[in-house]
């Protein structure tokens, strides 16, 4: 038999024990579901069913009464502008809705809606804390990847400063304070273009007490919200508003605070500020550590550079020099040069050397050479007795440093030491004195070059060493170069393993005839760039003494 109704034929009423059933099945649900249509065509709105999660959720919800009694305009609203779907807070609680028509065989059903409602508000506040979480998170690694490796303390304030700005509050002030009378500070804005800073005597602190306990780690520890009275600080364009929280930057070579100001006072702030000044004090520490050892070494490298040539010399003997080291960006190593000014007795000592190795170690051991010299010239002019007396002195030192098991390299040298006396004639007398270094080269007026004949033992090796000396007369014109054996044993040409040598050197220099020393110094080490080609390169210098020429010119 044919079950099929007829068209338009109402729908049977199910089975009482089938409504009960269904009843059981949208009781056990979590989820609440209410039946809404009207009560008669065009009529109000009420509830047809709910099931008792819905009485949970929208309380005041009634069966057989209009939708709008209970009182949730929310709901209310979504019924009757047919929504197909709403999140709202009904209640107290955030609830997530949708709706479904019912009907029959696509039939509208006494236009009756099916709405299904969730509370999500857990859901809600958790997704929210995840993300509050996770952005605090990304703010603070962020940051530590901004703030790592800036190593200059001005910018690092400025970067901590700009990067809370916004996030943590809406104005951020970051003061520092590294034991001296002046407070440097950095002050960001939310949504201004750059940070301002500046510096402020740490008196004018005085206008805020409790922050300048914060500032210098003195007093009792602060509440974690304060107002600090700030408006008298000169770091302001205008007065500033709001709540303010002050946190200690905990820091080993500085102390400093992080003035959040008119931030929400939200529970995570604090927390958050933290561990960002943490991460700032680290920053700052490291900053101030670079800061101090940046000018340690340029203390020190000053003290181990090659000191200017002086202009006052012997007669007319005019000087020049050249000096590049292997480690460039140190620009000190292990050679080394010096001229004094010219003595009472009217000669003009000079030096070149070079100590074992390259660098630093090197640098501070030709500072030690040079020390001792100045120290012995005191007592002896005389340049093969003072070789001499330097050699008993850095063999002392090692034995010494030796000792006390802090002795860490070579300390030999090899060197050429002199002084320059001026002759009737214009020209001038080199007295020499050699101990393992190359000899040196003169130059003739007329384009000879001459190599000195003199040799001697490394200095600081031995206590018998042997000391080289020889007299060298300059006619007017004639130069003496000193070099270091960074010249003939650099390393090129063509194939990037040939010496540069003795013969490549004599014909340079022979080229160099009639130049003034500076210029011969210059000349030679560019043609020593050249043939190096950018390859690595020991310690090169070079030292020229010339009697001026009778017709004048060069520079002293």
């Amino acid at each position: 038999m044919d079950s099929t109704l007829p068209a338009g034929a109402p729908s049977p009423t199910p089975p009482r024990g089938l409504r009960s059933l269904h009843a059981r099945m949208l009781a056990g649900l979590s989820e609440a579901v209410v039946v809404t249509g009207p009560a008669h065509p065009g009529g109000e709105e009420i509830v047809h069913a709910a099931n008792p999660a819905a009485g949970r959720l929208l309380p005041g919800l009634v069966v057989g009464v209009g939708v709008a009694a209970a009182g949730h305009d929310a709901f209310t609203d979504a019924v009757i502008g047919a929504r197909p779907a709403f999140e709202a807070e009904v209640a107290g609680r955030l609830l997530a809705a949708r709706a479904v028509r019912l009907d029959d065989d696509g039939a509208a059903v006494d236009a009756l809606t099916c709405w299904y409602l969730t509370d999500v508000t857990e859901h809600r506040r958790g997704s929210a804390s995840l993300s509050r979480a996770q952005a605090r998170a990304q703010f603070l690694a962020e940051a530590g990847r901004a703030l790592h490796g800036v190593l200059n303390l001005e910018r690092t304030l400025r970067t901590a400063a700009s990067l809370a700005a916004g996030f943590l509050a809406p104005t951020v002030l970051v003061m520092l304070a590294d034991g001296s009378d002046t407070v440097r500070w950095a002050r960001a804005d939310a949504g201004a273009p750059r940070p301002h800073t500046g510096e402020m005597a740490r008196a004018d602190l005085r206008a805020a007490p409790r922050l300048h306990e914060a500032l210098t780690g003195g007093g009792a520890p602060l509440d974690p919200w304060v107002s600090v009275e700030l408006a008298e600080l000169p770091v302001w364009h205008e007065r500033p508003g709001g709540q303010v929280l002050v946190v200690p930057v905990p820091g080993t070579l500085v102390q400093g605070v992080l003035v959040l100001v008119g931030p929400d006072a939200d529970a995570d702030v604090l927390p958050l500020g933290e561990e960002y000044a943490v991460r700032v004090g680290t920053a700052l520490s490291a900053a101030a550590l670079y800061r101090e050892q940046a000018h340690l070494g340029h203390v020190l490298q000053a003290s181990l550079e090659p000191p200017p040539l002086p202009t006052d010399t012997a007669g007319d003997l005019l000087v020049g020099s050249a000096y590049r080291p292997a480690r460039e960006s140190l620009r000190v190593g292990g050679d080394f040069y010096e001229v004094l000014p010219r003595t009472a007795a009217g000669r003009t000592p000079f030096l070149l050397g070079d100590v074992c190795g390259k660098g630093i170690e090197a640098a501070v051991l030709s500072g030690r050479v040079r020390q001792s010299l100045h120290a012995l010239r005191l007592v002896e002019q005389d340049p093969a007795t003072l070789l001499a007396l330097l050699n008993v002195a850095l063999l002392d030192a090692a034995d010494l440093d030796a000792a006390g098991a802090s002795v860490t390299m070579p300390r030999f040298a090899t060197m050429v030491l002199g002084d320059a006396e001026a002759l009737p004639d214009g020209g001038s007398r080199l007295r020499l004195a050699t101990g393992g270094h190359p000899p040196p080269y003169v130059l003739r007026a007329d384009g000879r070059v001459e190599e000195v004949d003199v040799v001697g033992s490394l200095v600081g090796a031995l206590r018998d060493a042997e000391v080289g000396h020889a007299e060298v007369v300059l006619a007017p014109g004639d130069t003496c170069l000193l070099y270091s054996d960074g010249v003939t044993e650099a390393r090129g040409g063509p194939s990037g393993r040939d010496f540069y040598g003795e013969e490549r050197l004599e014909a340079a220099l022979a080229g160099c005839v009639g130049a003034p020393p500076q210029v011969i110094c210059e000349r030679l080490l560019l043609l020593l760039s050249d043939w190096l080609g950018g390859r690595d390169h020991d310690d090169v210098a070079l030292l020229a003494l010339q009697a001026a020429p009778r017709s004048g010119g060069g520079a002293r």
